[in-house]
């Protein structure tokens, strides 16, 4: 890619408003573009797809090449740490072969969900790897089997009886017809795909929320960072509409918990890129310990809605999920984590940074613990990476929420 088209992907977006980015994806193919885009961003993609360096653990791991190269943080984590990897590519139509060549029997996965196409050949392939070649795969297939797929995200939730928003996915157009009728309105209309909202509407009108139905059926829905040419068809995805609600973004990798709340803008609360520095409430990170254990979950980031009444309700779940900075959490202006200690029945408070490279830093050590590889337990206390901008505002948000708890 030329230095010009790097520049144009780069601040183009800053300078389209987001309404007209969202059209141009939806109705034209900017596929490969996208993809040369992204790979390029890969500050290994020029390397050897393998260590090279003498490792500190005796187990190599694999790392599951991602489309558009979103696998990179795993590498930067495995080369932080000291841990031998190979780069593997499962997409060809020798992949099998590839896979039991491969001296690795342990992957680190992070899927493709650019393409439904892209996410169903991991989901295939990643069900024959583990349970017929009977490899491990980090984070596990039941948890990668709800990534990204928000029906299959809500039948677990309801099939393990975990508060959610009420939600109805019909594949019939006349039964979504009927209950569009009479269903109270707001109403939530989602796309299976999408983060950070996209996908999401809210349909007050019944008249718009019949044609959006009619749509799904015919001619389908794309959301605003999709393909045009991969639309959501032939079923529709609605949930109830929560007006009053606070919603929190809790995260669990390994032991480690994090968490901070989402402020609303205009009618989201995802997406919008605007958090507080809170500290979580035991009951939320207990809820949330409580979720994961559910599911075995040892990676997941989960979307919270508070109620007024002070319940929970899980909005989303995603288990492989990045961040921009070292850290997740900052309590009080001190980045950290907590951590549940079963002997004593409590959660710890522990400082330091904990969230390198997208958090891979802490997946590949979950790992590695898995395997019974010895780990280091002390945190890395390089506070030097802490943004001034966020320690203040942690600080305001802490005083914000003391006197709030005081009254």
């Amino acid at each position: 890619m030329t230095s010009a088209s790097v520049w144009v992907r780069r601040h183009l977006p800053g300078l389209i408003h987001p309404r007209v980015r969202s059209y141009i994806l939806r109705h034209y193919s900017l596929l490969d573009k996208r993809t040369e885009w992204w790979q390029s961003q890969d500050p290994y993609r020029h390397d050897p797809p393998h260590s090279t360096y003498e490792p500190r653990y005796p187990v190599p791991l694999g790392v599951l090449k991602e489309f558009w190269h979103r696998h990179w943080p795993y590498v930067a984590a495995c080369r932080d740490l000291g841990v031998a990897y190979e780069v593997i590519d499962i997409s060809g139509p020798e992949w099998m072969r590839v896979i039991q060549k491969c001296s690795c029997q342990t992957f680190l996965v992070w899927p493709s969900a650019q393409l439904s196409t892209w996410k169903q050949m991991f989901d295939e392939r990643l069900r024959i790897i583990t349970q017929d070649l009977h490899k491990k795969i980090y984070p596990t297939y039941d948890e990668l089997w709800v990534y990204e797929s928000k029906r299959r995200m809500y039948y677990w939730l309801q099939g393990n009886q975990i508060p959610h928003a009420r939600t109805w996915v019909f594949y019939a157009r006349k039964d979504a017809l009927d209950f569009a009728r009479q269903v109270p309105l707001p109403v939530v209309v989602k796309t299976n795909m999408g983060a950070g909202a996209a996908g999401v509407r809210i349909q007050r009108d019944r008249r718009h929320l019949r044609r959006r139905i009619e749509r799904c059926f015919t001619k389908g829905v794309v959301h605003n960072h999709g393909e045009a040419r991969d639309p959501d068809w032939g079923f529709v995805l609605l949930q109830e509409f929560l007006p009053e609600v606070q919603e929190w973004r809790m995260r669990r990798i390994g032991d480690s918990y994090f968490g901070s709340q989402k402020l609303r803008r205009g009618d989201f609360h995802s997406g919008t890129g605007v958090d507080v520095w809170y500290d979580p409430p035991v009951k939320l990170l207990q809820f949330t310990r409580e979720v994961t254990e559910r599911m075995g979950s040892r990676s997941m980031c989960l979307d919270i809605f508070e109620t007024a009444d002070g319940r929970y309700l899980v909005n989303e779940l995603q288990t492989v999920f990045g961040t921009n900075r070292p850290y997740e959490m900052l309590v009080n202006g001190t980045p950290g984590r907590y951590r549940y200690e079963v002997a004593a029945g409590c959660w710890r408070f522990e400082e330091g940074i904990f969230c390198q490279n997208g958090c891979c830093n802490l997946r590949v050590l979950d790992l590695l613990a898995q395997l019974g590889c010895a780990t280091p337990q002390s945190p890395a206390a390089a506070t030097e990476l802490l943004r001034e901008d966020d320690r203040q505002a942690s600080l305001r948000d802490y005083a914000v929420q003391s006197s709030r708890s005081a009254k």
